[in-house]
C-alpha cells in the first residue's frame, strides 16, 4: 500500500498546520521514518491533504503513484465530463484524451499517444472558451442595444 513518513512529508514541504495535525492525530508511535499509510492521512486529515501527500511517497512507489494518480484523475473527469458534451455534443476529444489517459495508465498506450491526446484536449478546451467567450460578447453587445434602445424610447 501507498505511504509515506513524516521526514517525507517535510523535504516536500507540508504545511506546517496540518503536519501538526497529523502528527499529533498519530501520536508518539510514528518516528520520523515510521510509515504511514495515505489512508491513515485520510482519515485522519482528509482527502485534501491525502492527495498533496502523494508527492512525499518514497521513491520505490512513484510508479504505482503515479498510476493511482493518473487513474483518479480520469474518474474525477468523467464525472464532470457531461457538462462538456452537453454543450458539444459531437466533440469526442476530452472523453478520448481521458480513455488513452485510462490506457496509458494500465500500460495499454503509448507516450505519443498520449500526447496527441492531451493536445487535442487542449485544442477542445481552448474553442469552448473561444465559444464562451463569443457567447458572453454577444450577450454583452445584445444587453448595451437593449440599453440604449430603452434609453432612447425613455
Amino acid at each position: 500500500m501507498l505511504h509515506t513518513t513524516l521526514s517525507l512529508l517535510k523535504r516536500e514541504g507540508a504545511c506546517s498546520g496540518r503536519y501538526k495535525v497529523l502528527v499529533k492525530a498519530l501520536g508518539r508511535r510514528y518516528g520520523e521514518n515510521t510509515p504511514i499509510l495515505l489512508v491513515k492521512i485520510l482519515e485522519t486529515n482528509g482527502l485534501l491533504d491525502t492527495l498533496w501527500a502523494l508527492r512525499a511517497v518514497p521513491g520505490e512507489q512513484i510508479e504505482w503513484r503515479d498510476k493511482l494518480a493518473r487513474l483518479l484523475a480520469c474518474d474525477y473527469a468523467l464525472h464532470v465530463l457531461y457538462i462538456f458534451e452537453q454543450c458539444y455534443p459531437e466533440d469526442k476529444r476530452p472523453r478520448q484524451t481521458i480513455e488513452i489517459s485510462r490506457r496509458y495508465a494500465n500500460g495499454n498506450a503509448t507516450r505519443e499517444e498520449l500526447d496527441a491526446a492531451w493536445v487535442a484536449a487542449w485544442a477542445a478546451a481552448a474553442a469552448a472558451a473561444w465559444a464562451a467567450a463569443w457567447a458572453a460578447g454577444a450577450a454583452a453587445w445584445a444587453a448595451a442595444g437593449t440599453a440604449e434602445a430603452a434609453a432612447a424610447g425613455a
